[in-house]
């Protein structure tokens, strides 16, 4: 899975989506991804609705299986659930971390989850879990 390799120019991480989808339209692409050499979690910059206007969405995607908190047992994040958590838009575009049932991620599992918040008619700021707990 490749990332750009050197830092984003401005446009790439800027929040105006205007900017955002002017450089993406001239860069051919249809969301940006951040430099990492991590396949547990991601930063990836795409635009899509919320609340009925277009936003840049500023994404860290996790996979489940990698991830830790301080509630987590010996076993892991065995007993967590797949998650999506929408922040106050910034400077950089409305931050947002999704928590998915993965081992690991990778290029369809990137694009599958921006189609999924795209598709999401009722997202709102918050924490919002779903699905069956990791088991």
């Amino acid at each position: 899975m490749a990332a750009h390799s050197k830092p984003l120019p401005d446009a790439a991480r800027s929040g105006d989506v205007a900017v955002f989808e002017r450089y993406l339209a001239a860069s051919g692409q249809g969301y940006v991804l951040a430099p990492s050499a991590q396949r547990q979690q991601v930063h990836v910059r795409f635009s899509g609705p919320l609340h009925g206007r277009a936003v840049v969405w500023d994404c860290r995607l996790v996979a489940l299986a990698g991830e830790t908190t301080a509630e987590d047992t010996p076993t892991g994040a065995a007993g967590r659930r797949n998650y999506i958590e929408v922040g106050q838009p910034g400077p950089q575009g409305v931050p947002l971390r999704v928590g998915l049932d993965l081992a690991c991620i990778d290029r369809p599992a990137i694009e599958k989850m921006i189609i999924m918040i795209r598709n999401y008619k009722h997202l709102d700021y918050g924490r919002h879990e779903y699905g069956g707990s990791r088991a």
